[in-house]
């Protein structure tokens, strides 16, 4: 099961406390269904507990005992209602004109944040889908009619969501993508573990980065340890073989014996280990001196 499907099937869950929520979760559900026109209503959807909860909004909403047919495909349920009657009754609870052309969002039955949650739950369990936040935060709405998605973008930045919208092929998409605006969708519309499970994963996420930087800043420093002592060495060696290494002051000599002695020790070792200790810029002063020698040939 996907994390989105595991978001619906939470949602599925959530109770109807109010005749009002059942009206205003129908309202989102229909308004991104397959067709919701004055000639007919028709809801496709291949979730199971969403087909329940449908069968079970119509009755609480509109007082319509509606039952699924199999779909052509299999798994799919599909709601459809075709009586003019049946129709009227639907499109006057949401203070629809049944005559009028095109999908429109009436806010004025929105007006309560219990009704407004409810609405976005239904619409995200018609419309919406939600990535892995594993993966990448990402949360759309996906419709054909472009006026009702400038009207639903609207109403999510009443909501204080900031969507952005595009075009997918003949479809309008709006989306956000900052984990916090997708944990607070969630949370709002009924969905609180989805919610901690987007959350634990950005922990994960910002933990894992964290590891990945101080090991990266690890290995910089590692390899740039190896290089240093390697130019060291080498310096030295050319310092031994045409006798000037033995013309430097002792202490220089001694820091090349301990440098020799322990290719791969880090300069605050080898500064600590000398007798008596020196600081670890004296050293790398002396080594570096060395290098500068080295390069500097007769």
């Amino acid at each position: 099961m996907s994390f989105s499907q595991e978001v619906k099937r939470e949602l599925c869950a959530v109770d109807i406390l109010e005749d009002c929520d059942a009206l205003g979760e129908c309202y989102g559900i229909l308004l991104f269904a397959n067709l919701f026109r004055q000639n007919g209503v028709r809801v496709i959807t291949g979730n199971e507990d969403l087909a329940r909860r449908v069968e079970m909004l119509f009755l609480r909403a509109f007082g319509l005992r509606v039952e699924p047919r199999r779909g052509s495909k299999e798994g799919r349920y599909v709601f459809e209602i075709t009586k003019k009657q049946e129709l009227s009754k639907i499109f006057n609870a949401f203070g629809l004109d049944p005559n009028a052309s095109g999908v429109r969002l009436n806010r004025a039955i929105l007006e309560e944040d219990c009704c407004k949650a409810a609405f976005l739950r239904g619409a995200f369990l018609s419309g919406g889908s939600v990535a892995d936040p594993e993966s990448r935060y990402h949360l759309e709405f996906v419709t054909p009619h472009y006026v009702f998605s400038t009207e639903m973008t609207a109403f999510l930045m009443d909501a204080e969501f900031q969507p952005r919208i595009t075009r997918r092929q003949s479809k309008y998409v709006l989306y956000f993508k900052s984990s916090e605006a997708i944990e607070d969708f969630l949370v709002q519309t009924g969905a609180p573990m989805s919610a901690l499970a987007v959350m634990q994963a950005k922990v994960v996420k910002d933990v894992r980065n964290q590891i990945n930087r101080h090991v990266n800043c690890e290995t910089a420093n590692i390899t740039k340890t190896v290089d240093a002592a390697a130019a060291q060495i080498r310096a030295i060696h050319i310092l031994e073989e045409d006798g000037r290494l033995a013309l430097q002051p002792k202490v220089v000599q001694e820091a090349a014996r301990a440098r020799l002695a322990s290719p791969e020790a880090s300069l605050a070792t080898l500064a600590a280990a000398l007798d008596p200790p020196v600081s670890r810029a004296t050293l790398s002063y002396r080594l570096k001196k060395l290098v500068e020698l080295a390069e500097d040939k007769p």
